[in-house]
């Protein structure tokens, strides 16, 4: 049944499908029948796509969107859209993360240069790089952004206040996961991102940077 609120109509009529999506009327016609294959390869891709889902369930209001929808806008998604049809590859069959092929955040703003971590005592990081401001988009007053990732995938904010010329940053953390961007706040737009893990050495504790 079609229905109208606030001067819009959605719903169905007959054959036809009327819904609005950013402030934009769209009209489609209803499938005389909808196939739902169930086979091996289809139920695979549906687990996945449950994972990348579940991921974003957890992490809505801390990544989603402040940091997905402003992208997913440009595109005429939801930020929730974006980033499952970016990373419906990035879990494995348990729904863990594979951390080479996730991607926490999405943009084209200028990256590291130069990225170094390290893992010092009580659960000290330091984090060094060097200043790569270039124009106004990638400029020196990018904020460094990081995120520690805990064991049921909850990405949490470790409320850095570096920018990109500053160089350093120190905090304090007992995460062995995390990941890190820069931000332009007035453009909303990220940076690729680097997956940083700690190793365990007989020497003491290594960055893994990825």
């Amino acid at each position: 049944m079609a229905r109208i609120r606030n001067d819009k109509l959605s719903g169905i009529l007959a054959n036809v499908i009327f819904s609005n999506r950013f402030g934009k009327p769209y009209i489609k016609s209803r499938p005389s029948k909808v196939k739902n294959p169930k086979t091996p390869s289809q139920q695979k891709q549906r687990s996945k796509f449950r994972d990348a889902n579940a991921f974003v369930s957890r992490n809505l209001h801390q990544l989603i969107r402040p940091y997905w929808n402003p992208e997913a806008r440009c595109q005429q998604l939801s930020g929730q859209n974006l980033f499952c049809k970016i990373n419906i590859h990035a879990f494995d069959e348990n729904g863990n993360p594979d951390f080479d092929i996730l991607k926490p955040v999405s943009g084209d703003l200028g990256g590291f240069e130069n990225l170094n971590v390290d893992f010092l005592d009580n659960n000290i990081i330091e984090i060094r790089w060097t200043n790569n401001a270039r124009d106004h988009k990638t400029n020196e007053n990018n904020c460094l952004k990081i995120f520690g990732l805990d064991a049921q995938n909850y990405a949490h904010d470790l409320n850095c206040n570096s920018k990109r010329k500053d160089e350093f940053c120190k905090i304090q953390s007992e995460m062995s996961v995390f990941f890190l961007f820069f931000w332009n706040e007035n453009l909303k737009i990220a940076s690729e991102h680097r997956w940083v893990r700690e190793k365990n050495s007989e020497g003491g504790n290594l960055s893994l940077i990825l």
